[in-house]
């Protein structure tokens, strides 16, 4: 007779999700899953409130990324209204967006995948306790580098978590000469740190790899946005595919999106399974965040990413597929955010007081699309005579990976009877690839046609008595 098994939750991940092993008559893995589990509904959430809001009320989607969606749906709101936004505007936008990219790839790196191989020797932690007490010098690293980038959020978003300096048509407010030079020094005083931890996770990638050869190691296509002539860019340009030998096989502008991205519902989850419209549902799966804009990307901002991102291709080739490699290049990406946030602190048009230009409301469609931490990201907003929100759509990385996250379990269990599949080190490589990603759970849980959300009522002796709502 076939079994489901359900693993405890995940741990040390934004939000709540679990694996489902599906055992056949033989008590082999047939398949499995990583379910995500909780529900928010955002895009239901927004409908009816003024599009003018979006910035302030995405933001609250999440409390570990809510910088990228601020950004995200203020640009969609410009594009909605054709709106040219000063340059001083669009320099500190990208400096508040890099700012928030810092602080996220050192709270992933050191505090939630850091356990799993910080603590030297190929040993494992269940938290950042144990890195402290193994290594006392990698939690300071960690602490200074969260605290450079949770500053420069602050005084420029106007908060430390949740910013409201963005705004339809620029920013609320300039940014005063003393932050600015408050802020360019911490870069500059941070940027060794950067450095080092990028070396930690080339150590860290290749033990792993080393340990795991062939764990998720198959190639799937690839997506992110790049800046002109492919380069690395968090902020703007256009989205890119590629196959998983590297070559570019779509390009488009994020208002195009829903011409190539198709998504589905899944019925053991709460997530939906974006693919490319190209391969249709079955083939056209594919990944983004750090691994693919590292392997896609043609130039770096600054001398210290390029020679990282030599070294990265040099010892791994390219494009690598493995998903043990993408806390390497997240450290990669961390080191280009320092070097463009010095570039960008050094012009000194970002301290001007011309940050905003007036917008009037009315109806409209505007998409927008930025590289948030884990990937990248869509807002898509439509609204009517007054402004109001008809329609919202939101397509963000978390949800781009869903299929790749279901791979990373089935790549340890598949084949597997239940005790092999449940045993510590197969769970424990599970988590890894699931951690991997970063998934933020907050962020990829939405509503489509009918919503898969019940209600069991249980009785003491743990009969279902009522099951209430879609099932």
């Amino acid at each position: 007779m076939s079994e489901v098994v359900r693993l405890p939750a995940v741990k040390r991940i934004e939000g709540h999700g679990h694996i489902s092993l599906f055992l056949d008559d033989n008590g082999r893995v047939q398949d499995a899953h990583f379910d995500i589990t909780e529900f928010r509904g955002f895009e239901k959430m927004l409908l009816g409130r003024m599009v003018w809001e979006m910035p302030l009320i995405t933001s609250r989607i999440c409390g570990v990324c809510p910088v990228s969606h601020h950004v995200a749906a203020v640009k969609a709101v410009d594009a909605m209204y054709e709106v040219k936004i000063p340059r001083p505007a669009r320099l500190l936008r990208e400096v508040l967006h890099l700012g928030a990219f810092t602080q996220d790839h050192a709270l992933h790196f050191f505090f939630l995948a850091g356990p799993d191989f910080l603590t030297g020797d190929g040993k494992s932690s269940t938290d950042i306790l144990g890195v402290v007490q193994g290594s006392p010098e990698l939690a300071l690293k960690a602490i200074g580098l969260r605290k450079t980038g949770q500053r420069i959020v602050e005084l420029v978003g106007g908060r430390a978590s949740h910013p409201v300096a963005a705004i339809p048509g620029g920013m609320s407010r300039a940014l005063a000469p003393e932050a600015r030079d408050e802020i360019l020094a911490s870069v500059r005083e941070g940027f060794p740190e950067a450095l080092a931890a990028a070396e930690i996770a080339r150590q860290a990638t290749r033990r792993l790899m080393e340990a795991n050869p062939t764990y998720g190691a198959s190639g799937m296509p690839m997506m992110a946005q790049l800046g002109p002539e492919e380069a690395f860019d968090l902020y703007e340009g256009q989205i890119l595919v590629a196959a998983p030998d590297g070559s570019v096989i779509e390009r488009f502008d994020a208002r195009g999106y829903a011409d190539h991205i198709g998504e589905r519902v899944l019925p053991n989850s709460y997530a939906k399974a974006p693919y490319l419209l190209s391969l249709g549902p079955e083939k056209g799966s594919y990944r983004v965040g750090p691994l693919p804009r590292i392997n896609m990307t043609a130039s770096m901002p600054g001398p210290h990413s390029s020679e990282l991102l030599d070294s990265f291709r040099s010892d791994l080739g390219r494009p690598v597929n493995a998903l043990l490699a993408y806390n390497w290049a997240r450290m990669i990406e961390l080191v280009a955010c320092y070097e463009r946030l010095t570039t960008l602190l050094e012009d000194d048009e970002i301290v001007s007081d011309d940050v905003r230009v007036k917008v009037e409301r009315g109806p409209g469609s505007g998409t927008a699309a930025i590289e948030a931490p884990r990937g990248t990201l869509v807002h898509h907003y439509e609204a009517d005579d007054v402004g109001r929100v008809t329609k919202a759509d939101l397509v963000v990385a978390t949800t781009h990976n869903t299929s790749s996250l279901d791979g990373a379990v089935r790549d340890a269990a598949l084949g597997l009877d239940g005790e092999e599949a449940t045993d510590k080190t197969t769970i424990r490589r599970m988590e890894i690839g699931i951690r991997a990603h970063d998934p933020c759970l907050s962020c990829a849980t939405h509503e489509f046609g009918r919503m898969p959300l019940s209600v069991s009522i249980v009785n003491a002796a743990g009969e279902v008595l009522d099951v209430r709502g879609a099932v």
